[in-house]
């Protein structure tokens, strides 16, 4: 693996190790929009794509004058089968870092969720990011460099009771990218399942979740920085000292104890 040592407030060297360019999915908000910020930072060029393309624009125009980069929008649905070949054929350049970050979740009893909405998470969490992934690693393999962030969750570590169908995206996002890391390290492509818990982002209102939790939610910027400092170390990282103590109590309880606990936890206030 290419590893780095990040001190304060310097640089990850991504670019340096990696390449040019970086593609991100899901960038016009949250956690992607964080990302953007971050590698604009470290002076990479930016393919920026999301379904929203105004808020893409001034995120791009914002990134340009600030850095001096330059970026690509591509205003697209990735639930569109053939949105991966879409992107490939687009990009104005090779993509030496990738971040599967598009996604969304949704909350509550499974048989009363929209079935439609479930099959698309799937569709949208899983199948978009094996096709973006099959597309754009066999340049970094050639190149023998080059880098892949997926955005896996504190839930792939532990059941979700009403959010069943999202944290079962979520494991899949991470024993993917734990196995495709198998086979890109001989490459020196390096992988990462970055698994953050509640973040303060668009998520809680997409997937209609406003249930309070125990603890502050995380900054996407602490998100993005474990990442970053992470990638090239482990090819997996839980995000928040609280989220790595969950996570490890899902390991040490038997697993009926840990399912049952969660579904108290998290059981909605409309289910008596």
């Amino acid at each position: 693996m290419n590893t780095v040592t990040q001190t304060n407030n310097a640089p990850y060297n991504i670019k340096s190790r990696y390449g040019e360019t970086a593609l991100i999915t899901g960038a016009s908000s949250g956690i992607g929009k964080g990302f953007a910020r971050a590698l604009a930072k470290e002076g990479m060029n930016l393919i920026l794509t999301a379904r929203r393309q105004a808020e893409l624009n001034e995120l791009a125009n914002t990134l340009e004058s600030e850095f001096g980069i330059k970026t690509q929008v591509i205003a697209i649905d990735l639930l569109d089968p053939h949105a991966a070949d879409a992107l490939l054929s687009t990009a104005k350049w090779p993509v030496d870092l990738l971040i599967n970050n598009a996604g969304y979740g949704s909350f509550g009893e499974f048989d009363q969720l929209d079935r439609a909405t479930e099959e698309k998470m799937v569709d949208l969490n899983c199948r978009q990011v094996v096709s973006l992934t099959h597309n754009f690693i066999p340049h970094m393999k050639q190149q023998k460099k080059g880098a892949v962030i997926f955005l896996a969750s504190v839930v792939s570590h532990i059941p979700a009771p009403y959010m069943a169908t999202y944290s079962a995206t979520k494991a899949f996002n991470r024993y993917f990218a734990l196995s495709v890391a198998g086979e890109l390290s001989r490459y020196h492509v390096d992988v990462l399942a970055l698994c953050p818990g509640d973040t303060v982002s668009e998520f809680r209102d997409q997937a209609d979740f406003h249930k309070p939790m125990p603890l502050p939610p995380r900054s996407v910027e602490d998100v993005v920085h474990t990442a970053l400092n992470t990638l090239g170390k482990k090819m997996s990282v839980i995000d928040g000292l609280a989220n790595k103590l969950s996570a490890a109590l899902g390991k040490i309880w038997p697993e009926n104890r840990i399912v049952k606990f969660n579904a108290k936890i998290w059981r909605p206030k409309s289910v008596s």
